[in-house]
């Protein structure tokens, strides 16, 4: 889960946000099975889940969508404010994720849930 704060106009940020999940949902990997966000146009904080089936290609997913436009202009639209990962990542995600200065909470042991 991400909180972000958005740093440009709402409808750009829409614009731009529909277009990573656009092409996330056309080019990204398997393992991403879930991207929602949500927010409001009174506000300038973002909510943002991503749930990966596979964590351990999640860094396959970071190196990929690094390269992309998309991305470029979405990081211009958004900074990050906490984020909290469930689940254990892989040493080099964490360390990509820990770059911004702004995990808040880590829960790494999975006790139960499903996915349908």
């Amino acid at each position: 889960m991400e909180v972000l704060e958005r740093t440009r106009p709402y409808e750009e940020f829409v614009a731009v946000v529909e277009a990573v999940v656009r092409r996330l949902q056309a080019e990204g990997i398997a393992a991403l099975v879930r991207i929602q966000f949500y927010a409001h146009s009174n506000s300038t904080e973002v909510g943002a889940l991503l749930t990966f089936s596979d964590r351990n290609q999640i860094m396959q997913h970071i190196q990929m969508i690094t390269d992309w436009e998309e991305f470029r202009q979405f990081f211009q639209t958004v900074k990050p404010l906490d984020v909290r990962t469930y689940g254990k990542l892989s040493e080099e995600a964490e360390a990509w994720i820990r770059q911004f200065d702004v995990v808040s909470k880590t829960f790494e042991e999975h006790v139960a849930g499903f996915v349908r």
